[in-house]
């Protein structure tokens, strides 16, 4: 198993050599990637692919058996606020807009004055 690692590990070594040759020879060339590419027989993203992955430092492709590394884009929310206590009645302006909440074991006389004031319901 260590064989076929190091052999692996060697053919990307090899390809990497290969690909700075590649890469400095077309930026010598003053040619586009796909001018240069198809005189030479390889896919122009393939080019533009090892040319960045050359200029950000990197030497090789992941050695197999390497551990990946995943990555998340976090996003920060604002905190919703809290409920509020049992039996009370929200009112939200939105807009100018109005959103009510009652809260299980509101009181009937808090809802009515609430619409009231919102001059919306009627007395029930």
């Amino acid at each position: 198993m260590k064989a076929i690692a190091e052999a692996h590990r060697e053919a990307a070594m090899a390809d990497t050599e290969t690909w700075k040759r590649r890469v400095a020879s077309w930026r010598a060339s003053g040619q586009t990637a796909a001018e240069f590419s198809a005189r030479h027989g390889f896919a122009a993203a393939t080019l533009r692919w090892w040319s960045s992955r050359l200029k950000d430092g990197a030497t090789a492709p992941a050695a197999p058996g390497a551990p990946r590394v995943r990555l998340a884009r976090v996003v920060r929310r604002a905190v919703p606020p809290a409920p509020p206590p049992r039996g009370e009645v929200v009112v939200d302006l939105l807009d100018l807009g109005a959103r009510v909440t009652v809260e299980a074991g509101a009181k009937r006389e808090t809802l009515q004055v609430v619409l009231a004031a919102l001059g919306v319901g009627g007395a029930r």
